[in-house]
């Protein structure tokens, strides 16, 4: 979990414009000009605020713009949610649950939210508050629900049967899964490229203009429009401008390129893919440089762990499994990706399970025959240009041994 200092992220729902910002202390911030939505505690000795509270940890399930904060109240934990729906136009919910052993009262600082049962009105004592501020009992492992209205903001009834926050991380994950998916035993890698696809998914940018990682990652996340494929290749030859008279290239130019020219071929435009992979051609003798000790933040954070994984050929026909050799931190843990990509044509799925020092390879390839998987520096000897298999590689030595 992280601590109240995290910046603030967006929520809201795909192909809707209201967007709020939810900070470290579960604070919502509509962008719309409206107030914040705060929280209060009272426990039995006194009223607990977030923002003053050094017990308070805010995390964002796997990445996906559904927040969690907990707050220390007594002898156990408040602990307060926040997603979006798109019910009734969309409605961010703001849930809260009581771990502690004994009954509470949360106060919200607006009035026009929704709820599922009477709010109480009641001025509390020993705190001061905005007018209209709302005060819920909730009882010993008890949860209570709010809402904000996207489309018609006012008090009224939250429905009974809106999806629970557990439901929507299960969406979020569906629609981010359309790109690929990756399971590692390091969370923080995986929840980094959770967060860069749903940032893109619900246009967060921060005001900035895509870059063309981003603008060929929403193609392969399905996000089109008429001027896709123009954006794509305007992205490849913006690379490509850099790249002329480089001795190494970039640590992810051939994951850009290869992931182009299969954004090209989702486009149905595979004329402009063969034109990437004869571009690739020209490059493709050079040295690469390897990917940053550290991740990147952001929508590099994708390239990062796919050009960990793979390196897929932009021109066809070859996918090197583990380029740069599997990372120390990853020695001796399961790991799942589906979905990757071999070649413009063609994704790979893999896991790799352990036997000993050994690391077993156990892959498929989706689409026609034909692409040949090699070791990279996990295993320069093996190679197969079979469509699915199983190889154990070679042994690991750590560095300096």
């Amino acid at each position: 979990m992280s601590t109240a200092a995290e910046p603030p992220r967006a929520v809201g729902v795909r192909g809707g414009t209201w967007r709020a910002l939810v900070d470290g202390t579960g604070t919502v911030i509509p962008q719309d000009g409206s107030a914040p939505l705060a929280w209060h505690v009272a426990g039995d000795d006194r009223w607990y605020s977030p923002a003053d509270e050094p017990t308070v940890r805010h995390k964002w399930y796997s990445g996906y713009p559904v927040a969690e904060t907990r707050m220390r109240v007594g002898q156990g934990d408040i602990v307060q949610r926040v997603w979006c729906v798109a019910d009734l136009g969309g409605i961010t919910v703001v849930e809260f649950e009581n771990e502690t052993p004994a009954p509470v009262a949360v106060a919200v600082t607006r009035a026009d939210v929704l709820s599922t049962r009477p709010l109480g009105d009641n001025p509390p004592m020993g705190i001061d508050l905005p007018a209209g501020s709302h005060v819920l009992p909730l009882g010993h492992k008890a949860t209570v629900r709010i809402g904000l209205s996207h489309a018609d903001p006012g008090p009224g009834r939250l429905p009974d049967d809106v999806p629970g926050h557990q439901q929507v991380v299960r969406g979020w994950e569906t629609a981010c899964d359309i790109a690929s998916r990756v399971t590692l035993a390091d969370h923080t890698v995986v929840a980094s490229m959770n967060a860069a696809r749903s940032r893109l998914l619900l246009g967060d940018t921060g005001d900035r203009e895509l870059d063309g990682a981003a603008v060929i990652e929403l193609v392969r996340l399905g996000e089109t429009h008429r001027d896709s494929i123009i954006e794509v290749v305007e992205a490849v030859q913006a690379r490509l401008r850099t790249e002329k008279r480089s001795r190494t290239l970039a640590w992810d130019t051939p994951h850009l390129l290869a992931t182009a020219a299969r954004a090209c071929v989702l486009l149905d435009d595979d004329t402009a893919a063969g034109d990437i992979g004869a571009a690739w051609l020209r490059l493709a003798d050079r040295p690469v440089q390897e990917p940053p000790a550290v991740m990147p933040g952001g929508v590099a954070s994708v390239a990062w762990t796919e050009s960990v994984l793979v390196r897929p050929s932009p021109s066809g026909g070859l996918c090197e499994v583990f380029p740069f050799g599997i990372p120390e931190t990853w020695w001796g843990t399961s790991i799942d990706c589906r979905g990757l990509i071999g070649d413009p044509h063609r994704s790979l799925s893999f896991s790799v399970r352990w036997h000993g020092a050994r690391p077993a390879l156990l892959w498929e390839v989706a689409g026609p025959a034909g692409l040949v998987l090699t070791g990279g520096s996990a295993d320069g000897e093996w190679h197969t240009a079979d469509s699915s298999g199983e190889a154990l590689l070679a042994a690991h030595v750590r560095s300096g041994a």
